[in-house]
């Protein structure tokens, strides 16, 4: 039986008038098409929409980590933390997925620097407060964990507007190669034969230790457990790499292409009968491993690849700002320096942080003005909701990752890490009481002050106070100084307790300890 398909009345249509032919498909079964596209549009914007609504509903709370600057605790401890906090991780089923918009939550790890005073912030669903607590205690026993309200209202609303009396400078930050490529993490900040570990959180608090009145800096972490699925694509890069038969699952479009490949040798088998030009399969997978001829740079790729998939995962969003007063903003002293201090996690053979391009703030050519305030808006937008679902796509990262991004400063990190010459401006200890307390004087224009006027550094309430570099010790990173700025309830903020000399005499024993005669 034949079967013919007579096109000449489309031909025809197409012809003379589209419009006809465009009714014609469409009244001939054509609309079912439209429908059903119509009803997959519907489905996926109530989906968002859904989704967004789920997420506005999880009660959220901020809290300040002040982690005493005697730390003495490895990095290995903030891998821990990390592995610690994946346990939030949940499998919603279809019908919370696709009908409730049930999503992963996530977390918020972020270091905020408000006129070079510098706080690390956990934002974290109430309903996982105790495990974040739990997870950093057992880490960490004598930090001090305060609830505090949100910084970010100090963002002006206006910002974006190109009359705002502040600037912005924004981005998010996505990976040069895929995610299965890890980056330069803290294990290879040590030298193998002094053992002297150069901790790349020092470079970061140098620059935000910098900012003067007028300034804020904040790195915003979004991280979220995933799953192995993303691996299979890593596994996928380890076999090319060396030279292996990939086992990783296909889609259904590979396994088309496979199935016609095998239909046509077997066609070839049978009928030209080229059998003993044909290789047998058994002899091709004998010899599929090629990696005893690796470069050792290609052995060191594929193991830090091997490594990383091996690991807890976590799917992150990486965003950064600068905000300052237009009279104040510097792009040299808060972009290209924090942009320099983020490069050193960067490497050409492995993975790379780059400005992802779509939301930078920075655009070039036509109608600049108008393209950086509508990415200056969204920016500030997605930032305040922490949102993970906005913006540029998440890459994943993992524990190892992470503890190297965000970890709390270790003993011998300094700020300012190099001493200075006496010469130049000293910078004040972050435990000198100032007056900034009620985040109203962020944004207050920093005055000049000639060179031939004393360093002298004023008070509030005590009086005036002057240090040089010399004198610095380090950062004091436990002080109390946002919580009071930001706490919701003041009486949770812990009082500071200054470690006793070994001058101070030693307690009496209690009267009931058990004593031999």
């Amino acid at each position: 039986m034949e079967i013919t398909i007579d096109l000449s009345r489309l031909v025809f249509l197409s012809s003379n008038n589209p419009a006809q032919l465009i009714w014609y498909i469409f009244s001939h079964g054509g609309w079912l098409i439209f429908v059903i596209g119509l009803l997959i549009l519907i489905f996926y914007v109530r989906l968002i929409w859904q989704r967004k609504k789920y997420v506005k509903s999880v009660e959220q709370t901020l809290l300040a980590i002040d982690i005493p600057k005697d730390n003495e605790q490895s990095l290995i401890a903030v891998e821990q933390i990390f592995a610690s906090l994946a346990g939030i991780k949940s499998g919603p089923n279809l019908w919370e997925k696709y009908w409730l918009g049930k999503v992963q939550l996530w977390f918020s790890l972020e270091i905020i620097s408000l006129e070079g005073y510098i706080q690390f912030l956990i934002r974290t669903p109430v309903i996982y407060r105790d495990l974040v607590e739990s997870a950093l205690y057992a880490q960490y026993p004598e930090a001090e964990i305060t609830e505090v309200n949100d910084y970010i209202k100090l963002i002006p609303d206006d910002v974006h507007e190109i009359s705002s009396e502040h600037n912005i400078w924004a981005t998010e930050f996505t990976l040069a190669k895929n995610s299965a490529y890890p980056i330069k993490t803290y294990k290879f900040f040590e030298h193998q034969l002094s053992q002297l570990f150069i901790d790349p959180m020092s470079a970061l608090l140098e620059v935000m230790s910098k900012l003067g009145k007028g300034e804020q800096l904040a790195i915003q972490l979004l991280i979220a457990p995933v799953g192995d699925h993303w691996k299979d694509k890593g596994h996928e890069i380890v076999a090319h790499l060396i030279g292996e038969k990939s086992d990783a699952p296909k889609n259904l479009g590979d396994k088309i292409v496979d199935s016609s490949v095998k239909g046509l040798e077997k066609f070839s088998e049978a009928v030209i009968k080229l059998w003993g030009d044909i290789k047998d399969e058994s002899q091709e997978d004998s010899a599929k491993n090629y990696i005893q001829y690796l470069t050792p740079g290609e052995r060191f790729v594929v193991e830090r690849i091997q490594a990383k998939l091996a690991q807890i995962t976590f799917a992150s969003k990486f965003r950064l700002y600068y905000l300052a007063h237009n009279e104040v903003f510097s792009k040299g002293k808060g972009v290209n320096a924090i942009l320099g201090a983020i490069n050193q996690f960067n490497t050409s053979d492995l993975n790379a942080f780059k400005k992802n391009k779509r939301t930078v703030t920075d655009v070039d050519y036509f109608f600049v003005k108008s393209r950086v305030s509508k990415r200056q808006r969204k920016f500030v937008k997605y930032f305040k909701m922490r949102s993970l679902m906005d913006g540029a796509t998440p890459f994943m990262l993992c524990t190892e990752e992470l503890a190297t991004l965000y970890h709390f400063p270790t003993i011998t990190v300094k700020a300012p890490l190099i001493k200075k010459a006496e010469a130049k401006r000293a910078e004040p200890p972050t435990a000198l009481p100032v007056e900034f307390m009620s985040g109203k004087n962020f944004f207050t224009p920093k005055e000049e002050k000639s060179a031939e006027q004393p360093q002298e550094i004023e008070t509030v309430g005590t009086e005036p106070t002057y240090k040089i570099a010399e004198s610095l010790s380090g950062y004091d990173f436990d002080n109390n100084y946002f919580e009071e700025a930001f706490a919701k309830d003041e009486s949770s903020i812990k009082p500071r307790q200054d470690t006793p000399s070994s001058s101070d005499s030693a307690p009496e024993p209690p009267d009931n300890l058990p004593l031999s005669r």
